[in-house]
């Protein structure tokens, strides 16, 4: 286990329970951003690029050191030294100080990484309200009009743009439910050319609000998962994840229309296209494909699966059984609720792979959209089975990437540029970040952040290093914290309990190095 330096810590946030919910970079890489849990603020710091030119000429001077050490032993007439004598220089080299370590104590000193600015739009939200973000894909800090980014709070709260230079509102979104009143999305979004906001997962009912970002207010689009809340038709459950998959180009340059949805319990994951002949009003979207399915749907899909009479049976029993067993422990693993979507960059080795986090669940989970069973709510199961041969064929579930995930709490991951790494972040009985290989599926490094337990690494966020001089070089944020409940004790007095201090989150800047 290799911990990578850590450059800066925050300073700024305090309270009781309030703690950092993830964190995102911005596009450029030039800021990150967050939401804290108990006093409702989005926080935006400031990349420390000056600290990480100060680091580097440390490393260089340290480097510079080395070699010159090196140099002077390997000048000492060695037919001249005795054993005795060429042993002592033998371990001074070896015992040379390290330039991580040295570096390591430099970035151990007091740096007061604090937030640039804060956003408290609509005033603080309960205490039990999640708070969603997004940045505006074509964002760059050269350009004070793309420096946007988006949040929600739910409740009775509309979508805000920010701005990221003064932190002041630039437009609101207001998305109304059936009854014409204004209710607050959970989770948000933009599509990948920006020129779109999504906003959904609504309490009252299975739709998400789509905006113009150029036109604020309540006119958009309502487009829903089902003809009516209670349908059996369309996707179950309230949404809780949207990704949109980028362009082919590798840039945000084009519009993109495929987006995948996630919904709490029953969890599922379905694959949209948004493109459709249809006027602003309401629209119902039909023909998504199932990552993950439930309900009625999902139980003929199940029938699927089962095995079937055909000439070829003692030949693939066997492999049918496996695959079975294959799709009931994907299945299982991502029916708690999804949490987090991410699809694999336009530049990896497979652009078609989607990525998921699930609530309570042991696992990140990757999927092969390549390779779906379809839906066939038409009753088109027989006509797919005759174009097969008879067989069934099952989610291509690719790879799984283990983690403590036992609490109801959001967990992120986050791939590097070209999708070859996966930053995993880990639950409170672990406190750490794990490194995986995604071609392989192994763990390639895992470093602890919270010393003995207690705060979940409850996101992560990764960007290319400015400074870098390898391929995969890059910095790793980190957010820290997590809500902490009392265990029952009669013994206990109220206010003792209500006195015990607990250390509120924090985020980390890491510079990772392949």
């Amino acid at each position: 286990m290799t911990t990578p330096p850590i450059i800066c810590q925050s300073s700024d946030i305090h309270g009781h329970e309030n703690f950092p919910m993830g964190c995102a970079f911005s596009p450029d890489g030039t800021c990150l951003l967050t939401a804290t849990a108990s006093d409702g603020k989005f926080r935006l710091y400031d990349t420390p690029f000056q600290r990480l030119d100060n680091l580097q000429k440390i490393e260089q001077d340290l480097g510079d050191n080395d070699r010159e050490d090196k140099d002077e032993n390997h000048s000492i007439d060695k037919s001249t030294a005795t054993g005795p004598q060429h042993d002592d220089i033998k371990d001074e080299t070896a015992t040379t100080p390290c330039s991580h370590n040295e570096i390591q104590d430099h970035t151990q000193q007091d740096y007061p990484w604090k937030a640039s600015l804060t956003s408290h739009q609509g005033g603080p939200p309960p205490s039990a309200s999640s708070a969603s973000y997004s940045w505006y894909p074509l964002m760059t800090s050269s350009s004070p009009l793309t420096s946007l980014y988006a949040t929600c709070r739910g409740n009775s709260m509309p979508i805000h743009l920010i701005d990221a230079y003064t932190s002041q509102l630039r437009a609101s979104y207001r998305p109304y439910n059936g009854v014409d009143e204004l209710e607050g999305p959970t989770v948000i979004e933009f599509s990948p050319d920006g020129s779109r906001i999504y906003g959904t997962g609504f309490k009252t009912d299975r739709t998400i609000a789509v905006f113009d970002t150029a036109i604020p207010g309540r006119e958009g689009r309502i487009m829903r998962l089902g003809k009516t809340r209670r349908s059996s038709d369309g996707q179950k459950g309230i949404p809780s994840a949207m990704a949109f998959a980028k362009s082919s180009g590798g840039d945000n340059n084009g519009p993109s229309n495929v987006f995948a949805l996630g919904t709490y319990s029953p969890g599922s994951i379905y694959i949209y296209d948004d493109r459709m002949a249809t006027p602003a009003g309401t629209i119902v979207l039909h023909g998504g494909l199932a990552v993950v399915g439930h309900g009625k749907a999902f139980a003929r899909k199940k029938r699927r699966f089962e095995h079937t009479d055909n000439d070829n049976d003692a030949d693939d029993g066997g492999e049918n059984l496996f695959s079975s067993a294959r799709v009931n422990w994907f299945q299982s693993r991502a029916r708690g609720g999804i949490t987090q979507l991410t699809w694999a960059p336009p530049t990896s080795n497979n652009p078609y792979v989607l990525y998921s986090a699930s609530r309570r669940s042991n696992a990140v989970l990757s999927w092969d959209v390549r390779a779906l069973s379809g839906l066939d709510l038409d009753g088109d199961a027989g006509n797919s089975r005759k174009r097969s041969g008879g067989a069934s064929r099952t989610i291509c579930g690719l790879q799984s990437f283990a983690r403590d995930g036992d609490t109801n709490q959001r967990l992120e991951f986050d791939l590097d540029t070209n999708g070859n790494r996966m930053f995993v972040g880990s639950g409170s009985s672990e406190g750490m970040v794990k490194v995986y290989d995604v071609n392989t599926g192994k763990l390639d490094d895992e470093f602890k952040v919270v010393d003995g337990g207690g705060d979940a690494v409850n996101g992560v966020s990764f960007i290319p290093h400015p400074f870098g001089m390898n391929d995969g070089d890059g910095l790793l944020a980190v957010a820290v914290g997590s809500r902490h409940f009392y265990e029952e004790d009669l013994s206990d007095n109220e206010s003792e309990r209500e006195d015990v201090p607990r250390n509120p989150g924090f985020l980390q800047l890491y510079e990772i190095k392949r």
